[in-house]
């Protein structure tokens, strides 16, 4: 939803609609920030069968810009290489919907 002067002026800027369209927008960035940083990270594809043959523990996080949880698998740099990256935002939310998780890769920790 694109926010215009005009509608902020016809509506009221303290009214229940452009409240809501406001936070609406600011949820849009909130979310577009998470799917970058989250492809920045490493992303894969993977599925809840994968999770359980690698003996992986799944997680979930619940942010309060989104409807439902996050769930994830957290993968060393082996292990991510087998699976099919996530490039972009639209892939990201595919992957989640279609398998119920996805893999982030876990940074191996250099001063171990």
């Amino acid at each position: 939803m694109i926010i215009t002067e005009k509608f902020l002026d016809d509506a009221g800027r303290r009214s229940p609609a452009a409240r809501a369209a406001m936070a609406q927008a600011g949820d849009k960035i909130r979310i577009k920030a998470l799917k970058d940083a989250l492809i920045s990270i490493g992303v894969c594809e993977i599925t809840q069968d994968n999770a359980k043959e690698l003996n992986l523990p799944i997680c979930q996080k619940k942010y309060a810009f989104l409807a439902s949880p996050i769930t994830f698998a957290f993968l060393d740099e082996e292990t991510f290489e087998q699976f099919k990256p996530i490039t972009n935002g639209a892939a990201l939310e595919i992957a989640h919907a279609r398998n119920g998780l996805i893999g982030l890769r876990r940074k191996r920790n250099e001063n171990a």
